[in-house]
């Protein structure tokens, strides 16, 4: 009973106008006097690490500018060797991963999502059929940048508007295709060993996504599905920021060659930081 009650408010609740509302306050400059215990008594809430952030919490100007920090030089040490070396895209907990089968991926136990609904695309899915998926979440506690998984060449962009629904564990166990009708900005990346989509996923109170290299945000008052066309000298290289979020959410990982192997060591609910390696192409390292 409890649990229907909170799956109805959660519908009826305008998600994506209270998200950007939410934005917008997360934007307001704090006067230099309470920059420090608001934004230090936001981390103590949420649990977040504010020594590795490259200031203290009295320099943000910002909840949102808090939300959004960089880490100190040094803090994720990216493990790639190779271009066929796949590596964390961002901070949080490694819920889902393995191969893609008959098109599908797991959303949580007793729930899948197909993939060409999550790319809202038959051109982009058919790249992935038969290829492995991770999916990350973000709690508030985490870094909120994401990087680059891989060193490739940025093909091109894919935004889906759609529901901004949470993406914490009570909503993944119960919101059927979760991932595949919620808001999500996709960049598509292309090396000599195949490909990688990095799907950015928004939620509740993510005001919006935006990326280090391109213009394009998320979550604006005029929404439609695009695929984004972006400049053919844009390459990333492991560990490199391709983009943030403001507050948590979930990083989907597409990998288009069958033969990527994930580091046996991994299992679900596993914590998993920028630049930590997660597995690695056969091609890639024969």
């Amino acid at each position: 009973m409890f649990n229907r009650v909170k799956l109805t408010a959660l519908r009826l609740l305008p998600k994506n106008a209270v998200s950007r509302a939410f934005g917008v306050v997360s934007d307001v400059p704090l006067p230099p006097g309470v920059r420090t215990a608001v934004n230090q008594g936001f981390a103590t809430i949420a649990g977040a690490d504010v020594g590795e952030a490259q200031h203290t919490p009295g320099a943000y100007r910002s909840l949102n500018a808090f939300f959004t920090r960089r880490l100190r030089d040094g803090a994720r040490p990216i493990e790639a060797e190779d271009v066929g070396d796949l590596v964390s895209p961002c901070d949080g907990k490694l819920e889902q991963f393995g191969s893609i089968r008959e098109s599908t991926l797991v959303q949580a136990k007793g729930r899948t999502y197909k993939l060409v609904d999550l790319l809202d695309s038959g051109r982009d899915a058919e790249r992935f059929e038969n290829g492995h998926y991770a999916t990350i979440y973000l709690s508030p506690r985490d870094y909120h940048r994401v990087h680059s998984p891989t060193e490739g060449d940025v093909t091109h962009l894919g935004y889906v508007p759609g529901y901004l629904f949470p993406v914490n564990p009570f909503a993944v166990d119960h919101i059927d295709h979760l991932f595949a009708v919620n808001e999500r900005l996709t960049t598509f990346l292309r090396n000599d060993v195949g490909e990688v989509a990095v799907v950015m996923v928004g939620a509740t109170c993510v005001g919006r996504i935006t990326l280090a290299f391109h213009d394009c945000r998320t979550n604006g008052s005029f929404r439609r599905r695009s695929d984004i066309e972006v400049p053919e000298d844009i390459r990333l290289e492991h560990g490199d920021e391709l983009g943030m979020f403001n507050l948590g959410s979930t990083v989907i990982l597409l990998i288009s060659d069958p033969g990527f192997e994930f580091d046996p060591g991994l299992r679900p609910g596993t914590a998993v930081q920028v630049g930590q390696f997660l597995g690695s192409s056969s091609r890639g390292s024969a």
